[in-house]
């Protein structure tokens, strides 16, 4: 069966494990921190050797065959966790076997499946049958984006737990400072409570003296500062991401991509369409957050502002493309040309 994060979740937590899981999805964190729920709650905290086996990649299934079949040893359970198996790189009868094995697993194994390095589709042959066999016989689990507020909420729990203060501000400062990666929010997290010490507290500050800022966080500022009018910081923010070497190009892509949004985010806002039906109708997945925040970002810029920046920005990345000049010179007049266009339309 397919199941809801929030409804795997409370299953770990009431020890009511089925034979088989596949956990995968966009969000290799979540799909990592379930594995370990499930093999902390089945085998416990320092289980034998015995009865907790990892293998990574496609199993050798004679090898694997005896780890499924094997009991465990002083144990109630044992578990079986494969990390990225890739189906679509197995041949037919390998891919048999698989099947065989997860419609038969013992009563004292748990198989646990899990993606952190390999994307699994359902429009793949392999992978669509792979999927199918989990589901028919045993929990499988979809683990994409989290909410940028859920992740959020976990960061200063995390820094809780280890006695730190951080609130819920500057840690949603931090979240969007790596553009909502949910590994990058644990790991950056982990190394400011470093910083900071037991009792301590993680402040902005700090957050801005640790913590790089990602190129679409500091695409949005510099979106941010030309759409406010503040001219000084705009070109400032365009140093730094110059200082930082991110190629031209792809700034140029990315600054074209936050209008992009913007623009699509006015338009949903203006037609009245929900931010997830907004982000299903553009492809944004279920990424509708980033439609939402775009909604309330654009509030005060008129549909006509933003469909000549999308112009202006398609100019200068033909400029950028096509000419000799200074590339840094064309982002800078592209910037230009934005605040212009915001006094006289908008």
């Amino acid at each position: 069966m397919k199941i809801t994060e929030d409804k795997l979740s409370a299953a770990i937590r009431s020890g009511r494990f089925d034979r088989v899981y596949l956990l995968y999805g966009k969000e290799p964190f979540l799909t990592k921190m379930y594995a370990d729920r499930i093999i902390k709650k089945a085998a416990g905290d320092d289980p034998l050797d015995f009865n907790l086996v990892k293998i990574e990649g496609n199993p050798d299934i004679e090898t694997f065959t005896d780890h499924i079949d094997g009991l465990p040893v002083f144990a109630d359970m044992k578990v079986v966790a494969v990390n990225d198996p890739k189906p679509d790189e197995m041949d037919k009868v390998t891919l048999e076997r698989i099947i065989e094995i997860i419609a038969d697993v013992p009563e004292t194994t748990i198989l646990i499946f899990y993606t952190t390095g390999t994307e699994l589709s359902d429009k793949k042959a392999n992978s669509k049958k792979f999927i199918a066999a989990a589901e028919k016989h045993g929990t499988v689990c979809v683990l994409d984006e989290m909410q940028p507020s859920k992740i959020t909420e976990l960061a200063v729990k995390k820094a809780a737990k280890g006695g730190i203060v951080m609130s819920f501000e500057d840690a949603m400062y931090l979240t969007e400072r790596v553009n909502g990666s949910m590994v990058s929010v644990s790991e950056e997290t982990a190394k400011l409570m470093s910083y900071a010490g037991s009792g301590g507290t993680i402040t902005r500050e700090t957050i801005n003296s640790l913590v790089p800022k990602q190129l679409d966080a500091g695409i949005y500022e510099l979106a941010t500062a030309i759409n406010s009018g503040k001219r000084a910081e705009a070109y400032r923010i365009t140093d730094e991401l110059f200082l930082e070497q991110y190629d031209s190009t792809v700034i140029m892509s990315a600054l074209s991509g936050a209008y992009l949004d913007l623009y699509r985010g006015k338009l949903a806002k203006s037609e009245g369409i929900s931010p997830d039906r907004a982000a299903e109708e553009f492809g944004y997945g279920k990424r509708g957050w980033v439609l939402n925040k775009m909604m309330t970002a654009s509030a005060k810029l008129s549909k006509a502002y933003l469909r000549e920046t999308v112009n202006i920005l398609s100019e200068a990345d033909l400029k950028l493309k096509s000419t000799p000049v200074d590339k840094k010179t064309i982002i800078e007049e592209a910037v230009t040309r934005l605040f212009i266009a915001r006094e006289e339309i908008n």
